[in-house]
């Protein structure tokens, strides 16, 4: 297969996630201080040396941060083909040389409803819209190059040694795997009389119904998979090992199966959605009583479910002690007296620690980072993957947090430059796209390579490790069997 076929198969099946780990709510930004909004519209690239955030005012700031908002999220694959119809022809100077008419008129074609303000921000609102189709493109391959960067940084060997198609396989697996009802679901090994008899009890079916063997098994999927909950006490031992392996959790070349109780408990700590956020299985008390001590609701307002959950969405990453509950004190300690805001001899206690963090550290995408919503499941599940043994996981939340921090900063410094290169090939005057995604092949490619060969390398050295300690075991029961 040609690079460029291969690398846009592969970026047409990536998540297109990579960049959206800024944004939790709607509205979120209407607390930033002036220092927080410039750094956002800094670093969505919607102001520029020649029209710096400094030279507007509080009012501007926020005006511009809430008509970027949205486009500054991260595209679908979808959108990004789209709008290719418009963009592929522009550049970010020409909206430089357009009157205010022609502006206005491309800002409504791009769902700006009556664009405002004088032309100078009717430009960047134009040139916004343009850097949220190159970040788009941008995204696609940063996703792969993360991809190739799991590969070639990973603990796990055997993560290591997998294929770039693969691991593009794997990102979509889930969402692409449909459920074979004959043999995905802990009742698909039952008999036809005990799948009749279920459905009897239930009430499903009728005791003297005819019905074969497919009919039964759909309508088990009514009556059973979808009303389980969890999800995965339906799940056959074989659905539950592929899921558990798919998250390295497990390792899929052993031959050893596990029994479907220790299946269910290795779910029950690992097992989560992408989409499921920590608060999501919090009681009606817990959630009150969180948007209580965080000053949202007032104690006796009458509030439903459903409007407590999109309130803690909403105020989640903003409230005070988030983001610190990544943080031990010793790192905050280290943190403050490294910049100065605090003295090596100064005796404070938590609270204080992150009432001044909360007012000296500036870096918005650490205090909005996407794993600090992340329900314990995952959070575990992040740590096992990059190399954890299962009795070094913490058992606090607060622990679980401060664990993936560190990890994650040093998944994001790794990566940086991995991503930049493919970033600035995106982003060069190349006039064809097929140029741009060979010398994007390329570099993952090169990089690739490179993991694949020490992934191997630390495969084979563990298999001849593990070939002489058996062979010395082995000896060691031979020569006591012979003492007996």
């Amino acid at each position: 297969m040609r690079p460029s076929v291969l690398l846009l198969s592969f970026l047409f099946l990536a998540s297109p996630g990579a960049l959206a780990s800024w944004f939790s709510s709607d509205d979120s930004y209407t607390s930033w201080d002036n220092t927080q909004l410039k750094q956002w519209l800094d670093e969505h690239h919607i102001t520029s040396h020649s029209t710096p955030a400094s030279s507007f005012n509080r009012d501007q700031l926020l005006e511009l941060v809430k008509d970027n908002w949205n486009s500054a999220s991260a595209w679908t694959y979808d959108q990004y083909a789209d709008a290719q119809k418009t963009f592929g022809s522009l550049r970010d100077s020409t909206f430089d040389a357009w009157d205010e008419s022609r502006l206005r008129e491309f800002l409504l074609e791009q769902g700006i409803v009556a664009p405002k303000g004088p032309r100078e921000e009717l430009v960047l609102l134009a040139k916004s819209r343009y850097r949220a189709y190159t970040d788009a493109a941008s995204s696609f391959a940063s996703t792969a190059s993360q991809a190739a960067s799991t590969a070639i940084y990973g603990d796990s060997t055997h993560q290591a040694s997998k294929s770039i198609s693969s691991i593009a396989a794997q990102a979509t697996k889930e969402a692409q795997k449909t459920f074979d009802n004959s043999k995905d679901y802990v009742y698909s090994t039952w008999s036809d009389s005990d799948l009749k008899k279920y459905l009897v009890q239930k009430g499903v079916m009728k005791s003297d119904a005819q019905k074969t063997r497919d009919e039964m098994l759909r309508l088990m999927q009514d009556s059973y998979a979808k009303v389980a909950d969890p999800v995965w006490q339906a799940w056959s031992d074989s659905f539950m090992r592929d899921w558990l392996a798919s998250h390295n959790l497990i390792d899929d070349r052993s031959p050893i199966q596990k029994t479907r109780d220790e299946y269910l408990e290795m779910m029950k700590q690992y097992y989560y959605n992408v989409n499921d956020r920590t608060w999501d299985t919090w009681s009606d008390s817990d959630l009150r009583g969180w948007l209580v001590e965080h000053g949202v609701v007032k104690s006796d307002a009458e509030i439903k479910r459903e409007k407590m959950l999109k309130l803690v969405e909403d105020n989640y990453l903003n409230a005070k002690n988030t983001a610190w509950d990544a943080w031990s004190d010793s790192q905050m300690r280290e943190w403050l007296i490294e910049h100065g805001y605090l003295r090596s001899d100064a005796q404070v206690k938590r609270d204080e620690l992150v009432k001044l963090m909360n007012e000296k550290y500036q870096t918005v995408s650490d205090k909005t980072a996407a794993y600090l919503t992340w329900p314990d499941a995952r959070l575990r599940a992040y740590l096992r993957e990059r190399g954890i043994s299962e009795n070094l996981v913490p058992t606090t939340r607060p622990g679980l947090l401060q664990e993936v921090r560190i990890r994650w900063v040093q998944t994001q410094n790794r990566s940086e430059a991995l991503y930049q290169n493919i970033r600035d090939i995106v982003n060069s005057n190349l006039e064809a796209a097929e140029d741009k995604l060979t010398k994007m092949w390329e570099l993952m490619s090169g990089q690739y390579q490179g993991a694949k060969r020490k992934g191997e390398e630390g495969y084979e050295k563990g298999k001849v490790e593990y070939e002489e300690k058996k062979e010395e075991a082995y000896e060691k029961a031979k020569k006591a069997q012979a003492e007996l």
